[in-house]
């Protein structure tokens, strides 16, 4: 199938052209070449087939033009003088960076191109794009693609592109909806360079995928022989890309892209065959794309990109999707994948057994049908709130964030929950208008109008991550909760960098500082909050005090949701304090000769109060000196949603008291029945609800009848 490059109507140019600030002066051979491109693109006829806009222009791919992009000829309407090869955009005619836009001719797609998300892609260190080249026919089926191209000549250096970069992604997506995902798509060098755009400009970037990243660079091999290949004999620097072939990926592999599983065996060993008889070559030509200075100025380029990028990696706010190669023998993919993971906050690793570094290239590689199994394809982003423009990546802000997609759900709670639920088997009910009780959460609010969600800090809080992922699974609905600030590095920098697990998986679902500005913000956005007024006062009980509800004694949160006609809905939790003692509450180790000195002196001053002076007394003013506990058998988790409450922008300060009176008696009813009808729970205790679930294939274990 022939694999036309199509370009945005918006230019006349067969591609978008930006030149970085230092190259504002262009010599007369790069006017007359791009003078050249513009009578080419100018003399192209329309071809609606592939894409709904007939004023687009088209580059297409020839036989032959290009030695390592094997694909078929493209006529464009039939007529010779109406193309533009492959090999055109790839010779080094004086023309700056450029990005164009490859699609499939004649493909038929269910959507129009504008409702397909925005990916572009930035190359590795050949800078051509022609190393993703066998991706571009599945990925321009799914993706509105655009692909930067780096001519060998240029000597842009690495901020200038990202310049460049950003520059044209902004003439391309700040037009765009917000709804609609914007990826970047980086491979090897192109990995550094999606980094540090991304973190640049997070308001124009939405997901992330790195392939086989090149921010291993100063770990490799490279920094110390890279100086030494545009050193060898140009009569036989040709033959490094061939002597390097089973450094950039398995021979056999290669060889074998396209060749269809489905085909006969006479036709899997001719297209073998033929295969291997094109890599030579294919491999040969990456001398002449990457000649001697060339090389060595893209060496400097990794170099450069990777130093540049190395401190900002946390702060990369996207999701990210890492996708890395054991057998990678060019960078040390395999040990850089996890690295990445762990710094980047919110990203996951998927690693290829027996792939080599041109992973793009190998047989068997669909990355379209990847990124749909990692769950990270969307076509629209479902928003926690409307939103009219973009902005920035705001985990960790109250302002609206794009919801987990299912997989990425899954993928979350096998790191964070999933072990604590197969243990404790949590149970959810939900009330309906006229008070009755009801399995699951279909009684929850759907309006329109912004939801308040009240409840109990049980010990220890480990029941919030199931209330925030069954919320979401069953209503479609993310409570965005409000947390203490040492949740998110409140700490002094000796203990927290505030980009722990816990803070990036609390703050990847919504939750963000709780306070006044945070709470107005998401109750004016139309947001469901959850609110555990107790705070660390209630989450860090003690001896005693299993189950008690410890609540301040002014009703602020009452007044601020019925600024906004918000719906309070209390609820209550149990089970997680039966699952351990107290060996020594927070007050006894304040007590304790020596130890209470070092924790009084450890927190003081170091951890923000969530809350001062709405308390009853100093007694329920928070210290956040958590109790010591020794675990017993896991109980079950049981979680009522109570009858919602209205309130008014217009409720008089002793309405919101009475509402406030009414939302705690609410929640400590909700607590005393699931205390008592637990009671009823065949499968309450441990081992017979866990012998259940073995027996089920893991099936979570009925529960009481409301």
């Amino acid at each position: 199938m022939s694999q036309p490059f199509c370009l945005p109507a918006r230019t006349s140019l067969p591609f978008q052209v930006f030149v970085p600030a230092r190259s504002a002066t262009i010599n007369k051979r790069k006017q007359a070449s791009r003078n050249a491109q513009r009578v080419r693109a100018e003399s192209l006829t329309a071809d609606t087939s592939g894409r709904p806009d007939s004023s687009t222009a088209q580059v297409a791919l020839e036989p032959g033009s290009t030695a390592m992009v094997d694909l078929n000829a493209a006529t464009v309407n039939g007529a010779d003088g109406n193309r533009v090869t492959l090999a055109d955009i790839l010779r080094d005619d004086g023309a700056p960076p450029r990005f164009v836009a490859p699609y499939v001719p004649g493909d038929r797609r269910s959507l129009a191109v504008s409702e397909l998300p925005l990916l572009f892609y930035l190359p590795g260190i050949d800078g051509t794009g022609l190393a993703a080249s066998r991706q571009f026919p599945g990925l321009a089926r799914e993706f509105d693609l655009r692909a930067l191209s780096i001519p060998g000549h240029d000597r842009t250096p690495f901020q200038d592109l990202v310049k460049l970069v950003i520059t044209y992604m902004e003439g391309e997506v700040l037009q765009e909806p917000p709804t609609r995902p914007v990826y970047l798509l980086g491979e090897s060098f192109g990995g550094i360079l999606s980094l540090a755009v991304a973190h640049e400009r997070p308001d124009l970037v939405d997901r992330v995928v790195l392939v086989n990243p090149a921010t291993s660079f100063p770990r490799s091999i490279w920094p110390t022989l890279g100086p030494l290949l545009p050193q060898v004999p140009q009569e036989l620097y040709k033959s490094v890309p061939v002597l390097l072939a089973p450094v950039l990926g398995n021979p056999l592999t290669l060889a074998a892209f396209g060749i269809d599983p489905k085909a006969s065996t006479r036709d899997k060993i001719v297209g073998f065959l033929q295969g291997l008889q094109r890599l030579i070559p294919q491999l040969q030509a990456l001398a002449d794309i990457l000649p001697a200075p060339t090389l060595a100025w893209k060496l400097k380029l990794l170099e450069e990109g990777s130093r540049v990028v190395e401190p900002l990696l946390k702060g990369v706010k996207q999701r990210v999707l890492i996708l890395v190669s054991d057998g990678d023998f060019l960078l040390p993919s395999r040990d850089e994948g996890p690295r990445l993971k762990k710094l980047l906050p919110r990203a996951n690793l998927k690693v290829f057994n027996g792939r080599g570094h041109a992973l793009l290239q190998e047989a068997g590689i669909a990355l379209e049908d990847i990124l749909k199994e990692q769950g990270f394809y969307v076509r629209k982003r479902e928003m926690s709130a409307p939103v009219k423009k973009r902005q920035r990546q705001t985990f960790g802000d109250a302002s609206p964030i794009e919801l987990p997609t299912e997989r990425e759900l899954a993928i979350s709670a096998d790191g964070a929950t999933q072990w604590l639920r197969r243990l404790v088997s949590p149970v959810t009910f939900s009330t309906d208008a006229e008070g009755r009780v009801h399995q699951g959460l279909a009684h929850l609010p759907t309006s329109g109008r912004p939801v308040l969600y009240v409840g109990n800090h049980q010990t220890m809080a480990l029941d919030i991550g199931f209330l925030i992922e069954d919320v979401l699974r069953e209503r479609g609905v993310l409570m965005r909760g409000l947390a203490h600030p040492a949740v998110f590095g409140g700490m002094s920098a000796a203990d927290t960098d505030g980009n722990s697990d816990f803070s990036n998986f609390m703050s990847t679902f919504g939750a963000v500082p709780v306070g006044g500005r945070n709470f107005f913000k998401l109750l004016q956005n139309n947001e469901s909050v959850v609110l555990f007024p107790g705070g660390v006062r209630e989450a860090y009980k003690r001896r005693g005090e299993k189950y008690k509800v410890f609540w301040p004694v002014r009703e602020e949160f009452v007044r601020m949701a019925a600024r906004f006609n918000a719906v309070i809905v209390p609820f209550g939790g149990v089970g997680c304090e039966d699952g351990f003692e107290i060996v020594r509450d927070s007050k006894e180790l304040l007590n304790t000769p020596f130890v209470g000195k070092w924790l009084e002196g450890r927190v003081s001053g170091t951890i923000p109060a969530a809350r001062r002076g709405v308390s009853e007394n100093k007694e329920l003013e928070e210290l956040f000196v958590a109790p010591l506990v020794a675990p017993s058998i896991p109980s079950r988790f049981y979680t009522l949603f109570g009858r919602p409450i209205e309130t008014n922008r217009n409720d008089t300060r002793e309405q919101s008291q009475r509402n406030y009176a009414q939302a705690k008696q609410d929640v400590e009813g909700c607590i005393s029945y699931l205390l008592n009808n637990r009671e009823r729970d065949p499968y309450k205790d441990f081992f017979s609800r866990v012998a259940y679930e073995a027996s089920w294939g893991g099936k979570a274990a009925p529960t009481f009848k409301p």
